[in-house]
């Protein structure tokens, strides 16, 4: 048992990514000449939407804490301990929204004693509200959903994300590297945007698997549970339980989790 409402949190979620999403459209008439100014909006509107699940989420649950480590991999490795904590992206896949791509999304995930037991992803440009709830499945819409049922990757439509900036933790030469392994060994290889949305594809059979280098935990904890309860395996991308530091994540159906895993691990020919 979750111990919260669950119609509550959905709603919150539809309330908070149709005003994203209204305006949004007014994004695409104006989007932003420079980094500078994405910057700028991206903290307004991102902390406009997230002060407002933030402060619903308090008033009605009190006892729970509130994370602020989305940008904090230190914060993230101190929150995954005890408790109960909310985490939250209000706009996960923000450079596609400020660019007028319609692949983003808004996410939330509750945590218990460092495991996902609630989350839920809301895709305001087609109105899909995915969410899973620990024990009791994965739902699209209200309706159950589950993972793919390929058999062989080389058939598979497959997903990653590359960083958003390059960094010096070899994040970028790890990413090169995977997508030569699976590429080569898979159907099709695409970088569509928001991670929890992609994650949230794999839980509904549209993607056969999704894979990503680093170590940013709270961007996929949300994604990991739907495909968790809609069948699938979850671990880092060196097959070894998910969540418990570094290592990526590598997410699939149950069949083609091995193959996939196996195909990062291996050296480039």
């Amino acid at each position: 048992m979750t111990g919260i409402d669950i119609a509550f949190c959905i709603g919150l979620m539809k309330e908070v990514g149709d005003d994203l999403y209204a305006k949004f459209a007014e994004t695409q008439r104006t989007p932003p000449h420079d980094f500078e100014e994405l910057a700028q909006r991206f903290r307004q509107l991102n902390g406009q939407a997230g002060e407002a699940i933030r402060s619903a989420l308090q008033t009605n649950y009190p006892a729970i804490r509130w994370s602020d480590g989305e940008f904090d991999p230190e914060e993230q490795r101190q929150a995954m301990r005890s408790g109960d904590y909310w985490i939250c992206d209000p706009m996960d896949g923000a450079f596609h929204f400020f660019q007028g791509f319609t692949f983003w999304s808004t996410a939330l995930c509750l945590i218990r004693d460092g495991v996902p037991v609630f989350s839920a992803v809301y895709d305001p440009c087609h109105r899909e509200l995915f969410h899973a709830v620990q024990g009791e499945g994965a739902y699209l819409n209200g309706v159950r959903i589950g993972a793919g049922k390929k058999q062989e990757l080389k058939h598979a439509v497959v997903a990653t994300s590359h960083p958003t900036l390059v960094s010096k933790d070899g994040t970028l030469m790890q990413t090169v590297q995977g997508l030569s392994r699976v590429m080569s060994r898979s159907m099709i290889t695409r970088i569509l945007g928001s991670v929890s949305l992609q994650l949230a594809y794999v839980a509904s059979g549209r993607l056969d698997a999704y894979w990503e280098h680093g170590n940013d935990t709270f961007d996929w904890l949300p994604g990991a549970l739907l495909v968790q309860e809609a069948g699938g395996t979850v671990t880092n991308t060196e097959g070894r339980p998910f969540g418990q530091g570094p290592g990526g994540i590598a997410a699939a159906s149950r069949t083609l989790h091995p193959q996939l895993v196996a195909a990062l691990r291996e050296e480039v020919v």
